[in-house]
């Protein structure tokens, strides 16, 4: 991070007390507080960002603020000031809306199998996914499944039908 200040001699608003004590926004080094401030929270946003869609941190069932800002190098106030800001919600409803995306990925995979589904999406219990799920998509997991089939069965009746009015 670089953060240019520049001093110059002829400043007009200098106080006999300035040295004492810098300006309000102002740090002793003479750099904007409020841009340091916000150069902090977003690398904070984008660190936790990362971890969240590439580490996947939300399939652990025991992440808590502190882990997370332990593993981000910052304290619960800042990392739970930055997701409160960016993902407009508290960190309980962003992990739960992540693991509900990765539940209904695996919900449309004939593999899938429901009962183990919640603690594959980072549930502790089955009981916690259920209300998440129907929470976010307003219908149960078995019934998104049952949907999405449906979805892929007409479309395949569609291609089908396609391919044979084409030949």
């Amino acid at each position: 991070m670089n953060i240019k200040s520049s001093k110059s001699g002829n400043n007009t608003h200098e106080t006999s007390n300035s040295k004492e004590q810098p300006p309000a926004n102002r740090n002793d080094d003479g750099c904007n507080v409020g841009l340091l401030e916000d150069e902090r929270k977003r690398a904070i946003y984008e660190n936790f960002l990362f971890i969240l869609e590439n580490k996947k941190i939300y399939l652990d069932a025991h992440i808590s603020l502190s882990k997370l800002s332990s593993l981000l190098c910052t304290n619960t106030s800042y990392l739970s000031k930055v997701i409160n800001i960016q993902f407009n919600c508290n960190l309980k409803t962003l992990l739960n809306k992540y693991r509900i995306d990765h539940a209904k990925e695996l919900l449309k995979q004939d593999s899938c199998n429901i009962q183990s589904l919640p603690a594959q999406c980072g549930f502790i219990s089955r009981s916690t996914f259920y209300a998440a799920f129907t929470k976010f998509e307003h219908i149960t997991p078995s019934d998104y499944r049952a949907r999405y089939q449906s979805v892929r069965l007409r479309q395949e009746i569609d291609n089908n039908i396609h391919r044979l009015l084409i030949h």
